[in-house]
């Protein structure tokens, strides 16, 4: 147990480490990639605008400000204040607060949505808890949204040059500083399926997507420089093309839409 708070409290230092240099106004550019407008789509299409809406570990919240400006009654918590306060900066009447997804201090069944974009995975104990306290904020029949990582072709190629580049030792023989990096787990669609719905969920719909960004991450060539994370036209085609032919073994995560059941 010891351990696993060590890992999960580097993992915490490394996001707050990663919102630093982030300027909202810039991550708000997003909204005009493709692989974003094919997020958006999927998300409202599911999530109830007549209910309260939480985001947990909304981060810079972009996704956040966006469906807020959208009309949505939406909340964003995260466990790191620092990007909170950027938020508020940027735009002070969206509500944020400072709270972890896995000891939520809303009442039962508060929420008609759940978006949780890029979480569950961090957690070095398994999302289980995480899952559980989304379950309990939502109302039945309520939507839960999440999106997480997939160990896809390029990840498998790159892998073992990032295990490297982490390493401890090799980073002290090429006299670089050393970093924290946070802990994540890759899931198989059938199993996180199988333990959303072991709590009370039905999955509704499993999709792989992001291919445009895995693309990008890879071949840094195929960036649009001028862009904050968006690819060039090459970049784009080259996404279209994997997303027809190479749907799940190039995407660079998968978005599971979930139902409370009980």
């Amino acid at each position: 147990m010891r351990h696993l708070n060590q890992i999960n409290n580097n993992t915490k230092k490394a996001w707050e480490k990663n919102w630093q240099p982030h300027e909202i106004e810039r991550v708000m550019e997003i909204f005009n990639y493709p692989r974003v407008k094919k997020q958006i789509a999927l998300f409202e299409k599911y999530l109830p605008k007549d209910e309260k809406i939480l985001e947990g570990g909304c981060g810079l919240g972009p996704y956040l400000l966006y469906f807020s400006k959208k009309g949505y009654e939406i909340i964003g918590i995260d466990y790191n204040q620092e990007p909170l306060d950027k938020i508020k900066k940027y735009d002070n009447t969206v509500n944020v607060k400072m709270m972890d997804v896995r000891s939520l201090k809303f009442p039962d069944e508060f929420f008609g949505g759940y978006l949780s974009l890029g979480v569950i995975e961090h957690f070095s104990e398994g999302p289980e808890k995480s899952i559980e306290e989304a379950n309990r904020v939502l109302k039945n029949r309520g939507v839960f949204i999440v999106q997480v990582p997939i160990m896809n072709m390029f990840l498998m190629l790159k892998y073992p040059w990032e295990l490297f580049k982490r390493n401890k030792f090799i980073r002290r023989i090429l006299k670089k500083p050393q970093k924290d990096y946070y802990w994540q787990q890759y899931f198989k669609a059938g199993r996180l399926k199988y333990i959303i719905e072991k709590r009370g969920f039905k999955v509704l719909e499993i999709r792989p997507m992001d291919h445009e960004h895995n693309i990008i991450s890879t071949f840094g060539f195929l960036r649009d420089k001028s862009s904050y994370d968006g690819a060039s036209n090459a970049g784009i085609k080259m996404s279209e093309f994997c997303e027809k032919y190479l749907c799940w073994p190039t995407a660079a995560n998968m978005v599971l839409i979930c139902r409370k059941e009980s």
